[in-house]
């Protein structure tokens, strides 16, 4: 019966996205596992593959599927799956490969003496799959393939089988029991993280060292092929490359976030933006400013809720953190209205606000950087705890 599915939904470009994405989570999974002497490559000799010690390879193949069993779960590998028969057709042919010197019997054995060839799916494990059944009896795998074949009307099917079974019976028995099969591996990024607390990486730091990995890899990947080299990546080199990650996700200090997400409606309406106007230090018409500074006054409230949340900083540590600040911020806000003589106040506000944007917090015995400290300071008045006129407090609280 012809489906009626839709010819765009045969070849949705998500299912081809998410194969791909699904390739280099398990490249990155075998960077994290890499040993000394070892090298992963993506897209080289297969999907995935690693050259390890004493000259031995893994070959590797990605297979994911959307579709889903009865159960919810990833579909079946079934006996005539295309995607298994596809995979083993193209190992043949590496095997078989002439222009690779593999002619004859004495190099394609040699060649399968030095690999493994790794099936990695998110299928389904069942019994009912004969394919298990052939990788069991090696010595009977010509016979048993060709009555597959004789099962089948599936002429792509019948070629991969073809392509399989024309290896000569040394080489093909051979091959059979190098083949390994990792089913059911679908929470492949779970697995990537748990390959991080491996590397003695406490679990509150996980998710933003791999965040930071993965972003960093995935842009040195896209430079490496845009400059027409092969992504290979040896031991020496992912330890050199990214170790500086690993080092700071050990590290005591507090880890600060950037803040990337979308900015609130209506800027001007905050009171530290309407403090910050009605002194002169900014206008309505300034609107990258303002967004900077929201970000800044974002930045600090997101992180302190975070480490709060953590367990990174106790309570009592942020209210250290706010009362220093607002002290440094009350002595000079005190010693510039002694000098009330001036006829323009603001200028005093003014020299306040210059001044707390040259302060330099500490939290935790850590030093903040300048758009952490000025953060708070946008904070604070926000709230409004602090503010800049003189009768700041009457009129903005």
């Amino acid at each position: 019966m012809a489906s009626d599915k839709p010819f765009a939904d045969k070849t949705s470009a998500a299912d081809k996205a998410i194969g791909f994405d699904y390739q280099y989570y398990y490249f990155l999974y075998k960077l994290l596992k890499l040993g000394k002497n070892e090298t992963v490559g993506l897209e080289v000799k297969d999907d995935v593959h690693s050259d390890l010690e004493n000259n031995h390879q893994l070959l590797i193949q990605l297979k994911h599927t959307t579709q889903l069993c009865a159960k919810g779960k990833p579909k079946n590998l079934t006996t005539f799956d295309s995607d298994l028969w596809k995979t083993l057709s193209n190992w043949s042919k590496i095997i078989s490969d002439k222009n690779s010197g593999r002619e004859n019997k004495i190099s394609q054995l040699e060649f399968i003496k030095k690999t493994e060839f790794m099936l990695v799916t998110n299928k389904s494990y069942t019994k009912q799959c004969k394919f298990f059944d052939i990788i069991q009896d090696t010595q009977s795998a010509k016979t048993n393939l060709e009555s597959l074949k004789s099962k089948t009307t599936d002429q792509n099917i019948q070629k991969y089988i073809d392509d399989i079974t024309g290896l000569e019976i040394d080489v093909l028995t051979s091959f059979l029991e190098k083949i390994r099969l990792e089913l059911e591996i679908d929470k492949i990024i779970d697995i990537c993280k748990e390959a991080l607390i491996e590397h003695h990486i406490a679990d509150k730091r996980v998710d933003q060292l791999f965040r930071d990995l993965d972003s960093q890899i995935r842009q040195d990947n896209f430079i490496t092929i845009r400059a027409g080299k092969k992504i290979v990546i040896s031991f020496d080199d992912f330890t050199k490359k990214y170790r500086r990650f690993f080092d700071i996700a050990r590290s005591e200090d507090l880890i600060i976030n950037k803040y990337h997400k979308s900015l609130p409606k209506s800027l001007e309406q905050q009171i530290f933006i309407k403090q910050l106007i009605d002194i002169g230090d900014i206008g309505l018409s300034d609107v990258e400013v303002i967004a900077q500074y929201t970000r800044f006054k974002l930045m600090v409230q997101s992180n302190l809720t975070r480490w709060l949340r953590d367990g990174d900083l106790t309570s009592e540590e942020v209210d250290s953190f706010n009362n220093e600040a607002k002290l440094r911020w009350q002595n000079k806000f005190r010693a510039s209205y002694r000098r009330q003589s001036k006829t323009d106040l603001n200028l005093l506000a003014l020299e306040i606000i210059d001044e707390m944007r040259l302060q330099r917090l500490e939290i935790d015995s850590q030093t903040v950087g300048t758009e952490f400290s000025n953060g708070e300071y946008y904070l604070l008045s926000d709230l409004p705890e602090i503010g800049w006129q003189k009768e700041w407090d009457s009129k903005y609280k």
